[in-house]
């Protein structure tokens, strides 16, 4: 993707919203994604919804439609 092209539109939006004082390498790693923790993001939302699903199993078990 070329970026140049976006320069001019960039520049004006800048001064349009006042972000002139912002860097553009902090804007740039505040968008960028994230890789660190995606893992334990990751495994952490698996036990609870696994813990969730057994609890609903346990206490749904005797229910019979």
């Amino acid at each position: 993707m070329n970026l140049s092209n976006l320069a001019p539109a960039w520049q004006q939006y800048k001064s349009v919203n006042s972000l002139t004082d912002i860097p553009e390498a902090e804007i740039l790693s505040a968008i960028e994604p994230r890789r660190t923790g995606a893992g334990k993001f990751l495994l952490k939302r698996f036990v609870q919804n696994a813990f969730a699903y057994s609890l609903l199993i346990f206490a749904l078990h005797g229910c019979a439609v």
